[in-house]
């Protein structure tokens, strides 16, 4: 038990360390680099510059753009593996009771997982599509990644931690938002988000 308990506390202390020295760099994305290089026009031939700018524009709409400043609340789960509650009346948790926040392009929170255990996860938000579907009314969809915490023998993992991904489907009206994230291992979750901006 003592072990489980540094283990958390190691992983929640590297998470908010991670979140304090990353979050300027994502907040900033807009800036340009001051690394930037400019290339001689004259030494590129036009097929190369063409495909180097088919290139940046695959990967800059890949990596999106941050997703909203935003409060995530409540969380709720179907897994299709046939352990749902909902769907089978399998003994997995569903009602995660999820509390977040996305700051800068980065998410950071708990959750109750499918086991009744503590989850703790922190990783990219990104939007890679956002349309404005009525006055006060906003579609979004993007991804999250990063790491997460509390799934012990459960997922693969490395000292306790392992990796998640899964793409997100939300809807906004004013500052209220519902999001659905569908995670390849077959599960979909739904929660709700209030948008700071």
């Amino acid at each position: 038990m003592q072990n489980i308990n540094l283990k958390f506390f190691l992983f929640l202390f590297c998470m908010l360390s991670m979140f304090s020295l990353v979050k300027t760099a994502f907040c900033q994305e807009k800036t340009p680099s001051p690394n930037s290089v400019s290339i001689n026009n004259a030494t590129i031939d036009r097929n190369e510059k063409q495909n180097e700018k088919t290139n940046s524009n695959m990967w800059r709409t890949i990596w999106g753009k941050k997703s909203r400043d935003a409060l995530l609340l409540g969380m709720w789960s179907v897994h299709l593996k046939g352990s749902s509650e909902f769907l089978s009346g399998g003994g997995s948790n569903e009602q995660n009771n999820l509390f977040g926040i996305q700051y800068c392009g980065l998410a950071l929170g708990t959750f109750m997982n499918s086991h009744d255990d503590r989850a703790w996860f922190f990783g990219l938000a990104r939007e890679v599509y956002s349309r404005k579907i009525a006055d006060d009314t906003r579609l979004d969809i993007g991804y999250k990644f990063g790491p997460l915490y509390g799934y012990e023998d459960d997922l693969p993992n490395i000292g306790g931690i392992s990796f998640a991904a899964g793409g997100t489907f939300g809807i906004s009206w004013k500052k209220i938002g519902v999001d659905i994230m569908i995670i390849p291992v077959g599960i979909i979750t739904g929660g709700f988000r209030i948008n700071f901006d």
